[in-house]
């Protein structure tokens, strides 16, 4: 056959070979196949190779003639027992080139006319496919022939569907094919196996909860030969497998091969710390900015003991990938987010360790040393308050708070009507300082008269001397003062009283405005929220407890150094000035003194 032939049959063989056997196919592989399919046509001058190497192929002719010494078995087994370095140096892919290619030459040349004399040099028998024995040279074709030319093309577009098989291999063609969780399993634990992320396009449903799940989802791990794992956008993760054991049952899934990480595995012993402590040994992604993007993919896994109950509520219709009761809490393919979602992340633990995961692309930097974990002090500042009233928090997560700092202010009804009644007690005294006495009572006016009256007496008496007035006008004058001296007399008394009276209004009234404002201060400070230690704020929980309370809880995280510094204060303007700050002690063992801070 013609040389084209021969080197698209080589290919077609080590692409077959490479694609059944899960061998890499490569450029240097093609190239090594196309020239051993080429090379048993050195034994002669009427090919392209015994032209290029006429000198080698004159002397093989004339010595042994054509498609004997290059095309037997005995040269076949040669070449591969010549090529078993290959092996030895971890290139199988090239050895099965070179093998499959050579052979690839005899087996072609046995379709043609004249055959191959393949048990050479112990026999000159000719090898020929397909034989038929009443006619030998049925069913076979010349060199040059356009069945030979419609072999070299037929050989090279099979080449390229099983080139497209063998880049995933053949395994993975039937998985694709037959596209259930079970396969889906094998390919992720192949290709995790392999260094590489996994995606599973889905398309399920759960007849028990008349659910569907439809789309391209994270695969996170198996629980089983035949159950799958998955991860949606939200964070939820959902079982893929047998109905009754599974979250849903696929109809169709077929797993995709994703970029290729680094896996970074780290044991980590919480013992003494915040599950919030986590959060140090996963890295994050560089955001635009130069700010901390998001958290790297990580998975965490293991067992703790907690020092206070987790209230874990089991979800129905997910796979729970955080567990347990009471104190004890177990992680299965869970991240931090899942640890925030159920307000665990400020729980302390009291002994544990959790493997962390962390994914990241080859080459990568890890940044940080999760062997070299420094251990933390953890304090929680607890209070309570009604759902009705919600409390001004003035710290926020990631602030750094001191000793007696106001982290939150609380509103209750004590509070309101404290206020309130300051405000009615200074009205009050507003209204006593604006009041005047009634007219009744005002002696200006009585004075003026009771002075025209003596004026006008005098007069009468002094005309009564010079014989101008009779005494009864002298009388009736002084009668008139008289009574003007009397009615001067009782208002001089009412506005002594009223001003007795004013007197004694006014100081009750500021008595009650001290005491109201006494009462608010003291609901203030009970209003005031104090931190009872040091630390940056790592999470703020919120669980209620009933219609009628919830529980706030502030986690504080610092470094469990001698030498380390205090945390700065936070700004004046998160401090407000409702009264002078009570300074309160910092207990040494957060395990004893789980709740700190002021309850109102």
């Amino acid at each position: 056959m013609r040389l084209g032939t021969h080197v698209a049959g080589g290919l077609l063989g080590y692409t077959v070979a490479a694609t059944f056997f899960q061998l890499p196919w490569t450029a240097t592989g093609v190239v090594v196949a196309a020239a051993a399919s080429a090379a048993p046509d050195v034994d002669t001058l009427g090919s392209t190779v015994g032209r290029v190497f006429a000198p080698v192929a004159k002397r093989i002719e004339r010595r042994f003639g054509h498609r004997t010494i290059t095309h037997c078995y005995a040269a076949q087994a040669a070449v591969a027992v010549l090529g078993l370095p290959f092996v030895a140096l971890g290139l199988p892919h090239l050895y099965a080139a070179l093998v499959v290619g050579y052979a690839s030459h005899p087996f072609l040349d046995t379709l043609t006319v004249q055959g191959v004399r393949v048990f050479w040099p112990w026999s000159d028998r000719r090898g020929v496919f397909p034989y038929y024995n009443r006619q030998p040279t049925a069913y076979r074709t010349r060199t040059g022939s356009r069945a030979d030319t419609a072999f070299g093309v037929a050989f090279a577009c099979l080449t390229v569907p099983f080139a497209v098989v063998q880049h995933d291999g053949y395994p993975r063609l039937v998985r694709t094919l037959q596209a259930d969780a079970g396969a889906a399993v094998r390919d992720f634990l192949d290709w995790s196996a392999d260094g590489y992320l996994v995606s599973v396009t889905v398309e399920a449903d759960d007849p028990q909860h008349l659910r569907t799940l439809s789309g391209t989802f994270e695969a996170i791990g198996t629980t089983g030969a035949n159950t799958l794992l998955v991860r949606d956008t939200t964070g939820r993760v959902f079982s893929l497998g047998p109905a009754y054991t599974a979250d849903f049952q696929p109809t169709r899934a077929v797993a995709h091969r994703g970029r290729a990480v680094t896996v970074s595995r780290r044991r980590v012993d919480l013992a003494g710390r915040a599950l919030a402590d986590l959060d140090g040994v996963v890295p994050r992604t560089a955001a635009a900015g130069g700010d901390d993007g998001a958290r790297a993919r990580h998975l965490l896994d293991g067992q703790v003991t907690l020092t206070e109950d987790a209230d874990l509520t089991p979800d129905e219709f997910a796979f729970d990938t955080v567990t347990g009761t009471g104190r004890r809490l177990s992680l299965q393919f869970a991240t931090l987010d899942d640890l925030e979602r159920h307000d665990l992340a400020g729980l302390v633990v009291e002994a544990g360790v959790v493997t962390v995961r962390v994914f990241l692309p080859p080459g990568t930097p890890e940044g940080y040393a999760p062997d070299d974990l420094s251990r933390s002090t953890v304090r929680r500042v607890t209070f309570a308050h009604k759902p009705s009233d919600p409390p001004r928090l003035l710290v926020a997560e990631g602030d750094a708070v001191a000793v007696g700092d106001t982290v939150a202010v609380l509103s209750s009804e004590a509070l309101l009507t404290a206020r309130l009644d300051v405000e009615d007690a200074a009205a009050s005294l507003a209204r006593l300082g604006a009041e005047r006495p009634p007219a009744a009572t005002d002696p200006l006016s009585l004075r003026a008269r009771l002075a025209g009256a003596e004026a006008r007496a005098a007069r009468t008496e002094d005309r009564h001397a010079e014989g101008f007035e009779p005494l009864a006008a002298v009388e009736g004058a002084r009668s008139e003062a008289d009574d003007l001296r009397a009615q001067l007399a009782q208002a001089e008394a009412r506005l002594g009283e009223w001003r007795t009276d004013h007197a004694r209004r006014t100081a009750d009234a500021q008595a009650r405005l001290r005491r109201a404002q006494t009462r608010l201060d003291a609901r203030q400070r009970e209003a005031t929220v104090l931190s009872s230690g040091a630390g940056v704020v790592r999470r703020i929980e919120r669980r209620d407890y009933g219609p009628d309370r919830t529980e706030v809880r502030v986690v504080l995280v610092a470094p469990r150094t001698a030498d380390s510094p205090a945390p700065d204060r936070p700004p004046a303007h998160a401090r407000p000035t409702l009264g002078p700050p009570a300074v309160r002690s910092t207990p040494t063992d957060t395990a004893s003194q789980p709740r700190q801070g002021r309850h109102p």
